[in-house]
């Protein structure tokens, strides 16, 4: 029987009816019904095709797509985003069910002023499951051409074949195989139950006092009416909110790091909507580390010079500086899988190493993204990163009786 690993509340404001989900290859998709409205989306990641959604659903769609990295989110008109959500391993082949139920009777309408609407006009409900892994070198880890020198003399672009490097070719080399069960994104840490199973123990506890969730809530002082959904937004007490951020994730979020005193510096001097925004990804970002990390394996910094943004849950090789001390061997236990020193530098007694780590969030200075925060590569994880190299491989071995 499938199970529900995680899932996650979203409220999204949707223009002209249209929705994408980013990280996927999945196109456009429109709703039924709305036009300019408010949306309340659910998103759950199972570990097997899961069973109708019990209520009153209405199935919309049901699609395959491969997934960069396993994280996604919904990408909206103007810039609009909901909330990264980790649904399993990187390239993976993923299946998604879509059911929609309307909230509002009304006629639709592309007046601007439905923007203001005082709740969400249509729920949806977003279901993901992995079906296979699509892991190919040629296609998710391609290889950087090298750069071309600009000629002396004018020569229009693009520049003629005789000009251009040849282009690399890639080596045949097996492409390992895993299977979902494998990554660490489809466990769930037995010390942090998900929010069905914390729901499902509450309430059995409760019924042998008596008393009902929605009973107990209210003495928490969480404002509920009996007979209403119980949901992770519903359940979240007065203290715990400051009630400065209408997204209640983000919202509880500052509530957390105001109370523990590690909010940047810099925080109060900026505009309400870059606080917001900030805010969401450092709640995202540290949700989704935790996640990747549900065994609390060692983690720790590594600087990164290359080119573009390495997301959550991707595996790669990282370079460093570190101190020679005992022999090559990494001092602090980090840094391990298929680890390699490159340089020696004896007069500061110093070596630049390398190994494959698996990301798990970015760790920004000054807003940019030049250190992560990883831990050692699993088995699985580190053979893909071995396979690209070996497919990528510069020099390849002279072959035998050449």
């Amino acid at each position: 029987m499938a199970r529900m690993l995680r899932s996650i509340d979203d409220e999204v404001y949707v223009e002209y009816g249209m929705f994408t989900l980013a990280g996927t290859d999945v196109g456009e998709w429109s709703s039924p019904e709305g036009y300019h409205f408010m949306a309340d989306v659910r998103m759950e990641a199972w570990d097997g095709e899961p069973p109708s959604p019990e209520g009153p659903w209405t199935p919309v769609d049901q699609v395959t797509f491969v997934a960069d990295s396993g994280v996604v989110h919904l990408a909206l008109m103007m810039d609009g985003r909901g909330h990264d959500f980790l649904i399993g391993p990187p390239c993976f082949e993923y299946g998604m069910t879509m059911h929609f139920e309307p909230l509002t009777t009304g006629e639709d309408t592309d007046d601007e002023t439905d923007e203001d609407t005082d709740g969400p006009e249509e729920r949806w409900l977003l279901r993901f499951w992995p079906i296979r892994d699509a892991f190919d070198p040629l296609v998710h880890s391609p290889a950087m051409s090298y750069i071309v020198p600009m000629p002396k003399e004018y020569v229009p672009l693009p520049l003629p074949p005789e000009m251009l490097p040849p282009p690399l070719r890639p080596r045949s080399v097996p492409v390992p195989l895993t299977v979902a069960q494998d990554w660490v994104s489809m466990r769930v840490d037995p010390s942090r139950p998900t929010f069905e199973e914390w729901l499902s123990r509450t309430e059995e506890r409760l019924r042998g006092k008596g008393v009902t969730i929605h009973e107990w809530l209210r003495a928490r002082g969480v404002e509920i009416e009996d007979g209403a959904e119980v949901t992770p937004k519903s359940v979240i007490r007065p203290e715990d909110r400051p009630g400065r951020f209408a997204d209640p994730l983000v919202d509880r979020y500052y509530a957390r790091q105001e109370a523990m005193g590690s909010l940047p510096h810099r925080f109060p001097d900026w505009e309400p909507h870059e606080q917001e925004e900030r805010l969401r990804e450092m709640s995202d970002e540290e949700r989704i580390a935790e996640e990747l990390n549900p065994g609390n394996s060692r983690s720790f910094t590594m600087p990164y010079e290359g080119r573009g943004f390495l997301s959550p849950g991707t595996s790669c090789r990282l370079w460093r500086w570190e101190d020679d001390i005992i022999g090559g061997q990494p001092f602090d236990g980090s840094l391990t899988v298929e680890r390699q020193v490159h340089v020696r530098y004896p007069h500061r007694r110093q070596i630049f190493v390398s190994g494959i780590v698996t990301v798990l969030r970015p760790e920004r200075y000054n807003g940019r993204a030049d250190h992560y925060v990883v831990r050692d590569a699993e088995p699985h994880e580190a053979a893909r990163v071995l396979c690209s190299e070996a497919t990528w491989q510069d020099r390849p071995e002279e072959e035998p009786g050449r």
